[in-house]
């Protein structure tokens, strides 16, 4: 695509631009739409590069600084994936809504920080549509539903004899058939589709603005330091590094929408504490990078021994095809709150042979004293190291704990032996899978409210 382009790769009139936008994920390119929707010339920025098809996600996460975590020691990635598109090339294809009870949590949840929503599910109706409609999601819009995979049916049929109201899985994937459909190469996990059957901000041409009324020009290679401001309440645009030339870049922007993830948009806002944007109020509250969250989530393993069954071959095709919701909420669960329960098959065919993997995964409490901070410590490009401090509640845990013995339930009813539970690996704080965390943080404060870190749609692709 001609307007997707290397920061070096020629000149631009910088004064052109309308709004600049930081991050080209998910929430950056809906941002850049709707603006460009509006009749304005958006700009957006993006660190990483354009990934190939079939690229591994560590490619695009391992190479950039990592932050210290609670331990003192650099073993923290605060990514979630550098490259033009985010985290939404490499993800499962998942796209489960929110629902009502993430909406208004506190009837659940803890916190010393509010965390209910302004707006309710309704609100969001549309625009879910919208957004499922441009990414072609199995069974919405009139797209048919994507078909089980083997082990589906049989964990369908597990589920259903339990009681636990199985469900196909909302997929972003063209299906076997259909032009550019799925051709089974692997799971999908944390890796490009090679042939653009998934949906990805690339192959469903997010950023092309034919037939928009504005414009949307996406530039990487370029890092955003800082967003600048000579007088309260005045954007003045974002300071900026090429990293192929290590030249500082002052754009000039009246708008500026961060849209990295949780933790490198609070950054970008604690990198810019000694100048004025938006309220005077926004740094001393010390609001900023505090509440960060993250989805909590683990897995769970069964394996058939030597009796012969349909787990003995190779699985390929998507991660994952049924679901259960039965404990989404629901009173046996601690809190009422709960989450989803649904397969998660291994990255490559081989992997899957004579198992059966289940992930589960709910939205956790934010508290304060999960935030990010910098540090005086600098990384390769000059840029201060950040602090991650990160504890589940116990909340938190004996959520993840009654829905991990559900799923263990599930795969003792399946017949399967050995059940291995991995090991939980929230309280490292690490964005290391696009597949399998999304985290939020406060990132903006409007009308007296902390925002934490929403993006205007809050899909849950995982």
């Amino acid at each position: 695509m001609e307007n997707i382009q290397h920061i070096s790769s020629g000149p631009l009139t910088w004064s052109k631009y309308d709004v600049v936008i930081v991050g080209s994920g998910p929430s950056g390119v809906m941002a850049a739409r709707t603006f460009a929707e509006k009749g304005q010339a958006v700009l957006v920025l993006e660190l990483g590069p354009v990934a190939s098809p079939g690229a591994i996600h560590r490619d695009h996460q391992a190479p950039y600084s990592m932050a210290y975590g609670a331990r003192g020691k650099l073993d923290t990635d605060p990514w979630t994936a550098c490259c033009v598109g985010g985290g939404m090339q490499f993800y499962d294809a998942i796209t489960f809504r929110y629902r009502a009870e993430d909406l208004t949590a506190s009837r659940f949840l803890a916190s010393d920080m509010e965390i209910d929503w302004p707006i309710s599910i309704s609100d969001l109706s549309e625009a879910y549509s919208e957004v499922e409609s441009l990414l072609r999601v199995s069974g919405t819009s009139g797209h048919p539903e994507f078909q089980l995979s083997g082990r589906g049916r049989q964990l369908f049929a597990s589920l259903e004899e339990l009681g636990m109201q199985p469900k196909r899985i909302p997929l972003a994937i063209d299906a076997p058939g259909e032009a550019s459909g799925c051709i089974s190469c692997s799971a999908c996990d944390e890796r490009v589709c090679p042939i653009g059957a998934k949906a990805s901000i690339l192959s469903r041409s997010l950023f092309y603005d034919e037939g928009l009324s504005g414009s949307i020009d996406v530039r990487y290679g370029i890092f955003v330091s800082r967003v600048l401001s000579s007088r309260e309440a005045h954007i003045d645009g974002v300071e900026c590094f090429i990293t192929f030339t290590a030249d500082i870049l002052n754009i000039p922007a009246s708008k500026v929408i961060l849209c990295a993830n949780a933790i490198q948009s609070a950054a970008v806002f604690l990198r810019s504490s000694s100048i004025h944007i938006g309220q005077p109020t926004l740094f001393r509250s010390g609001l900023i990078g505090k509440g960060l969250s993250f989805k909590i989530s683990g897995y769970s393993t069964g394996y058939v021994g030597d009796i012969p069954s349909d787990f003995d071959g190779p699985h390929a095709g998507p991660h994952a095809t049924v679901f259960s919701d039965k404990f989404y909420s629901h009173a046996d669960v601690p809190t009422g709150l709960g989450g989803m329960i649904y397969e998660a098959n291994l990255p490559t065919p081989n992997e899957n042979r004579k198992l059966l993997r289940l992930h589960y995964i709910a939205g956790e409490e934010p508290w304060s004293h999960n935030q990010i901070e910098l540090t005086d410590s600098l990384d390769a490009n000059g840029v201060p190291r950040l602090k991650i401090s990160y504890t589940n509640s116990q909340n938190d845990l004996d959520r993840i704990n009654f829905l991990a013995e559900r799923s263990e339930d599930v795969l003792r009813s399946m017949g399967m032996i050995n059940i291995h539970r991995e090991p939980f690996q929230h309280g490292k704080a690490t964005c290391s899978s696009p597949c399998s965390s999304r985290a939020r943080s406060v990132v903006a404060v409007k009308a007296g409210r902390s925002s934490g870190g929403r993006s205007a749609i809050p899909a849950a692709p995982v």
